[in-house]
C-alpha cells in the first residue's frame, strides 16, 4: 500500500563519490580511450580531464547497472528516459553535474575555512590504493589512463566537498517534534465499493445491491473482530484481501482519508475501531497498532531534517551558480565528440568485493529511477 519513497540524507549522501564495487555488482567495463588527458569541459575555472570524468562515469554506471539490470536486463542502457535521452545519455549528463558540484564546493572551501586533515589525506590515500587494487577499479583506471594518484585526488576533492556541504547546512534547525513527524501504524481491511475497468482505467461505484453486501460483510467482520472470534489477519485471509493489511501514515496521508484518521486518533494502541468507516471507495475496519510508531516516527524525523538540509544547501548552491549556469550549455560546453568514446554498460564484468571505503555522491547528481510501477488489488 505504501510506495517506496526515495530519501536523501545530506550527511550521508550529498557530496561524495559512490564507490559501488560490492560483490555481485556489475562493472561497466569494455571501452578504452587514449585521450584521457584531454579536457572534456571547464567549469568555475577548473578544467576537467576526460580520465577524471571517465572514473566518475564508470563508477556511477556500475551503481546504475546494479540497480536496473535486474529489472530491465543488460540492454537497459539504450532505454528511452524521456523520449529524447537514453539511460546512457542521462547518466553521462548527471555525471557532469556531479563533477560540477564537487568543483563549486571545493572552490568555496576557504570561505568556510575547510581543509583536509592529515587523517583525511591518509584515508584518501588508503581508499585510492584499495580502489586501484580491486579488479574493477583497476580496469576502470587502465581504460582511461588514470592512476592511483588520480584516484587519490578524486577522493580528496570529494572529502573536501563533503566538509563544505556540512558547513553549509550546520545552522539548519534539527529539532522535530513527535507531532510534526508522527507516523501511525494500523492494520485494516477494506471492503471495496468501487471497481476499476482494466481497459479504460475508469473507476466506477458498484451497484446498490453489491455496495450493501460489502457493507454487511464489513459489519460482520467488525463484530467478529471485536468479539475476539476472529483476528483481523484471519478476516483479511477469509476475504482474499490481496493488499497489505498494514498501513503506516503521517497526518493527512492515510489512503483511507481524513475521516479514517480522525477515528483512529481517538484510540489507544491495540484498540479496534468501534464502527465501520465509509470512504470514497470502501468500507473499512481497523485496529490501531501504534498511534506513534517509534521506528516510523524516527525515520520521518530524519527525513524532515534531510529535507531542511537539502533546501538550505540548494538555496546557497543556486545562488553561487546562478551566473555560471546562465551561460552554461551541456551540448556546447562539453566536448561531445570526445564523450562519444565512452560507452557505458558494454562488456560488463562481475565486480569483486572492494576494500575501498564506500563514499556517497550528491543526491541531485543521481540518475532517478523510472517510477516503480506497482499494482495492488483489494477485494
Amino acid at each position: 500500500m505504501n510506495g517506496k519513497k526515495m530519501r536523501y540524507c545530506i550527511a550521508a549522501a550529498m557530496m561524495l563519490l559512490t564507490v559501488c564495487l560490492m560483490a555481485g555488482c556489475g562493472g561497466s567495463t569494455g571501452t578504452k580511450t587514449k585521450n584521457g588527458d584531454k579536457t572534456l569541459f571547464t567549469y568555475d575555472g577548473k578544467k576537467v580531464s576526460f580520465k577524471e570524468y571517465w572514473v566518475y562515469a564508470k563508477i556511477q554506471a556500475t551503481e546504475t547497472e546494479a540497480i536496473y539490470s535486474q529489472y530491465f536486463g543488460e540492454n537497459f542502457w539504450d532505454m528511452s528516459i524521456d523520449g529524447t535521452k537514453t539511460m546512457e545519455d542521462s547518466v553521462k549528463e548527471s555525471t557532469v553535474n556531479q563533477i560540477k558540484r564537487i568543483i563549486v564546493l571545493n572552490n568555496r572551501a576557504s570561505e568556510y575555512k575547510c581543509s583536509l586533515s592529515d587523517e583525511d589525506k591518509k584515508n584518501c590515500e588508503k581508499y585510492a590504493k584499495a580502489f586501484a587494487e580491486d579488479q574493477t577499479g583497476k580496469t576502470i583506471l587502465e581504460e582511461c589512463g588514470a592512476t592511483e594518484e588520480d584516484m587519490k585526488k578524486i577522493y580528496e576533492e570529494n572529502t573536501l566537498a563533503h566538509k563544505v556541504s556540512e558547513q553549509m547546512t550546520k545552522d539548519v534547525n534539527r529539532k522535530v517534534s513527535d507531532d510534526e513527524a508522527r507516523v501511525t501504524k494500523v492494520n485494516r481491511v477494506s471492503f471495496d465499493i468501487t471497481k476499476t475497468d482494466e481497459k479504460t482505467g475508469e473507476t466506477k461505484k458498484l451497484g446498490k445491491k453489491k455496495v450493501e453486501e460489502q457493507k454487511k460483510k464489513a459489519e460482520k467482520a467488525l463484530k467478529d473482530l471485536k468479539s475476539g472470534k476472529k483476528t483481523i489477519q484471519k478476516i483479511a485471509e477469509e476475504n482474499e484481501y490481496t493488499d497489505s493489511m498494514e498501513e503506516s501514515y503521517s497526518a493527512g496521508e492515510s489512503e483511507e482519508g481524513k475521516a479514517f484518521e480522525k477515528a483512529i486518533k481517538g484510540l489507544k494502541d491495540g484498540d479496534i475501531l468501534d464502527q465501520v468507516i465509509e470512504t470514497d471507495d470502501a468500507y473499512v475496519i481497523a485496529q490501531l497498532v501504534a498511534y506513534t510508531d517509534k521506528d516510523g516516527t524516527k525515520e520521518k524525523k530524519e527525513s524532515i531534517i534531510s529535507e531542511r538540509e537539502q533546501e538550505a544547501f540548494n538555496k546557497k548552491y543556486d545562488e553561487w551558480t546562478k551566473k555560471l549556469e546562465k551561460s552554461w550549455n551541456y551540448e556546447k560546453d562539453v566536448d561531445q565528440e570526445l564523450l562519444k568514446e565512452l560507452r557505458l554498460g558494454k562488456g560488463a564484468e562481475e565486480a569483486t568485493t572492494a576494500a575501498a571505503q564506500p563514499v556517497t555522491q550528491p543526491a541531485e547528481a543521481q540518475t532517478e529511477a523510472p517510477a516503480e510501477e506497482t499494482t495492488t488489488e483489494k477485494k
